[in-house]
């Protein structure tokens, strides 16, 4: 049976094909490279070992291993040679913020693994950082570092940095957000980190059965260290490449996420085309029903016209998400990606091809159905379904989609107790799409409202668009349903963007007030000349000192060692940029936070150099406990001079990475460490703009299908009035003001859509968010002039789409108009 479809009017299907397929491609193409880089770093990782051996300490507290341990493996049949790792977790001599800093050995440099700057450490109390460490903290070559080798800090080192390392995977995954130090074992020691072996490689002999050695190697170290783990290489790179992150999860979720959104959208707009085609073919349908063509064949050749057009906007799809994704990798957008590690797979080509054809072919099952169902009398008849029918279908459709939207809360309200973020996603998911149920209720509803307010005398042309709508209410709530996804999802996530960015900055700014901290001022510090450096660096605009000391703490007959600052409030009002809780502290007050465990109200005494005071707890977790009054403290220290930390005000609103640096390289070479509060609020803003990327590059493919859509089922809603255009032009209406009618039409579907997407989305963001994160201080930032540009782009949309059909209905002359049947 031949094709019954305008292979030409499929033209916006095969666009919306190849669109959600590009989207698909690009997310394999993605997620395919972050795993081959994850699958190269952990092989790398690994060397040339066929054994390895982890501690196991971290999950059960056991012993590490050690060098008798190491000798045993190496003698063992079959075994080349066996070498220990060590690695541990200790801190940055900081008082607050992420200090931890992982501790490993010397590396052995190779070409993933280079020497920046300076040479390795070979001697205790030297030591080489990673890239990451120095560009944190301004650290270079002859310059110390302040260690302590846990939280609380009973050891202090400051060995000197010898050496700048860009690390490869061969020196381990996962770098720490601060970064990492390397040394000797002598230098690891006197650091206080854990000198056991982490981790022992063991590497078999040439021509050894690695089965045979992996079971030698078992047997020695359960014989001596039960609580460690062994296994094959390949189980330990298929273990720590599942473990490895890379940065990709972020833009992985997202794209997981947001791809069926887009192959949705691209559903609607493949079913809309078919169903138009379908309605505008009826009578050629009934023609071939008369003639002998069945019910089955009629479905078929339907479904083989759809099934060409997924294939082809498949085949093309695809070929533009891999040249894109090729395109994003090579360029290093997406961080922690190399163009070596690009990676396209058959498997990901076929699945973006059999998923484009498949949703192609779903989409079209309905008016493939409805096109069997022609019936042969129709040719004659012209018979359509009666509008009641329809009606009341719609009233069920929205009582169904009013108990979805229900449900789809109490499923979010759910997963927001239950801390499930895919949960959440569902109930989002079920409210989505009992909105889109109510859909048809909705858009006439509002086309009826617009009817009325654009009445016969007023507003001709609205009054006239919007009757025009209400005439085929189906392909009015399609092409609207497609917008309204998008600017659904759109409007979400910006409102879940804008809290949590606004919500982060405010608490960042309330827990790290000041905007720049100097440690390492020791009591014999020149601090007159110590101020006068700081204060001339351009951008700083006051500094004060904080001291403090180390006292011991007795509550109830128990002592404990905790580290304390004394000053003033009205000192440092003018340095810090809040001063929250401050009036707690007095002279018989000892303010605390949670970490030292002392309750609120306790009698604490606290015992320093000079004698012993008696004073009462009182409990408060700002970022400036625990704290003493310079009276209390004299009391305690007999006023003699203690260690202290600079605070520092800078202009502007505090965040300047280049006012942090410039102190850093002011203060080089005097065993200081400034901590600044714009790293961490840096790192957060570049997360956020790197989802924000993907999240609008998703966005843009949804947007350019829903473009092509509603241009296709406006230009065929063009060519089924080409009657009534020519009444409208034979009784007075010039060629604008058909255009003008066309382009409202079109831009009133548009901003409805528009219109409930973000209100549905906006509710769905804030809920969401609130949902997630409101235990932690959220709150909902509603982005007013986004939401806005949002509205505008969908108006665009509608008036881009109806341009050329437009063009065409003012171009058709009047007497051609009257002469169509």
């Amino acid at each position: 049976m031949p094709a019954m479809l305008d292979l030409r009017r499929t033209v916006a299907a095969l666009v919306a094909v190849a669109m959600s397929a590009a989207l698909i491609a690009f997310a394999f193409v993605v997620s395919d490279s972050f795993a081959a880089q994850m699958r190269s770093n952990a092989e790398l990782s690994v060397g040339y070992a066929d054994v390895v051996v982890n501690t196991g300490r971290r999950a059960d507290g056991g012993e590490g291993l050690d060098d008798t341990l190491v000798s045993r493996l190496a003698g063992l049949d079959g075994v080349e040679s066996a070498r220990g790792e060590h690695w541990d977790v200790i801190q940055l001599d900081l008082s607050a913020g992420d200090t931890a800093v992982e501790t490993r050995d010397v590396p052995t440099l190779s070409e993933r693994t280079s020497l920046i700057a300076g040479r390795l450490p070979d001697a205790v109390n030297e030591v080489a950082i990673s890239t990451r460490l120095a560009q944190a903290q301004s650290l270079g070559v002859g310059d110390t570092v302040r260690l302590k080798n846990d939280y609380d800090g009973d050891v202090h080192t400051s060995p000197t940095i010898v050496g700048i390392v860009s690390p490869g995977p061969e020196t381990g995954l996962d770098e720490s957000a601060q970064g990492t130090v390397y040394a000797v074992p002598e230098q690891l020691a006197a650091m206080g980190a854990d000198t056991s072996y982490y981790n022992i490689y063991v590497t078999a002999r040439a021509g050894a059965n690695t089965g045979t050695v992996l079971d030698e190697v078992t047997k020695t170290v359960q014989a001596t260290r039960p609580g460690a783990v062994v296994l094959s290489a390949d189980e330990a790179i298929a273990q720590r490449a599942a473990s490895s992150t890379v940065g990709a999860t972020v833009i992985t979720t997202t794209l997981n996420l947001l791809a069926p959104v887009c192959a949705v959208v691209a559903a609607i707009v493949i079913a809309t085309t078919f169903a138009t085609l379908i309605a505008r073919q009826t009578r050629t349908i009934g023609l071939l029903r008369c003639i002998g063509a069945s019910r089955p064949q009629v479905m078929r050749s339907v479904l083989r016209t759809a099934a060409l057009t997924g294939l082809i906007g498949s085949c093309l799809g695809a070929a533009v998400g891999v040249g894109v994704a090729a395109a994003v990798i090579r360029s290093g957008v997406i961080s922690g990606l190399g163009t070596d590690q690009l990676t396209i797979t058959p498997r990901g080509l076929v699945a973006t091809i059999l998923l484009g054809t498949l949703v192609t072919l779903i989409a079209v099952l309905r008016p493939a159905r409805r096109a069997s169902r022609v019936s042969p009398l129709i040719a004659v008849t012209g018979l359509t379904a009666a509008p009641q029918r329809r009606g009341r279908g719609r009233a069920w459709a929205a009582a169904g989609g009013g108990l979805l939207v229900v449900g789809g809360a109490a499923v979010l309200i759910f997963g927001a107790s239950t801390q499930s973020f895919y949960v959440m996603v569902g109930g989002a998911v079920l409210i989505a799409l009992g909105i889109l149920l109510a859909l048809p209720f909705l858009v006439g509803l509002l086309v009826s409202l617009v009817e009325r307010i654009g009445s016969d005398s007023r507003y001709p042309t609205l009054h006239l668009a919007a009757r025009n709508l209400s005439r085929n209410r189906g392909r009015s709530t399609a092409t609207t349903a497609t917008l309204f996804l998008c600017m659904l999802v759109g409007s979400a996530v910006l409102v879940a963007f804008f809290s949590v960015n606004d919500s982060y900055q405010r608490i960042q700014a309330e827990n790290s007030p000041v905007d720049i901290t100097i440690f390492g001022v020791e009591p014999d510090t020149d601090r007159e000349a110590l101020t006068t450096t700081v204060e001339a660096v351009d951008g700083v605009e006051d500094t004060v000192f904080v001291p403090g000391m180390n006292v011991g703490a007795t509550v109830g007959g128990q002592t404990q060692q905790i580290g304390i600052s004394f000053f003033e409030p009205a000192e440092v009002a003018s340095i810090s940029r809040s001063t929250s809780n401050m009036a707690d502290l007095e002279d018989d007050v000892l303010v605390v936070n949670d970490y030292q465990g002392i309750p609120d109200g306790a009698q604490v005494t606290l015992t320093g150099p000079a004698g012993s005071v008696e004073l009462t707890a009182r409990h408060n977790n700002a970022w400036w406990t625990p704290a003493i009054t310079p009276a209390t403290a004299e009391r305690l220290n007999g006023g003699a001079s203690t260690e202290a930390v600079m605070w520092v005000r800078t202009t502007g609103d505090g965040s300047s990475k280049t006012v942090e640096d410039a102190v850093r390289q002011a203060i080089r070479g005097q065993n200081l460490m400034a901590q600044g509060s714009s790293e961490s609020r840096d790192e957060f803003t570049a997360l956020l703009q790197r989802t924000e990327l993907t999240i609008g590059l998703v966005m843009v493919a949804a947007l350019v299908i829903c473009l092509s859509g509603m241009a296709n089922t406006t230009d065929v809603s063009v060519l089924e009035r080409t009657r009534e255009i020519g009444l409208l032009r034979a009784t007075g209406s010039d060629r604008s003001g058909v255009r003008r009618l066309v382009v409202t039409e079109a831009v009133l579907l548009a901003v409805i859509g528009g219109v409930l997407g973000i209100i549905a989305g906006a509710l769905l963001g804030a809920v969401g968010s609130l949902a997630a994160m409101g235990n932690v201080g959220l709150r909902v930032s509603l982005p007013w002039l986004p939401l806005l540009g949002l509205l505008a782009i969908t108006a665009l949309i509608g008036i881009g789409a109806s341009l050329r059909p437009a063009g065409r209905a003012a171009a058709v002359p009047p007497v051609i108009a009257l002469a169509q049947e």
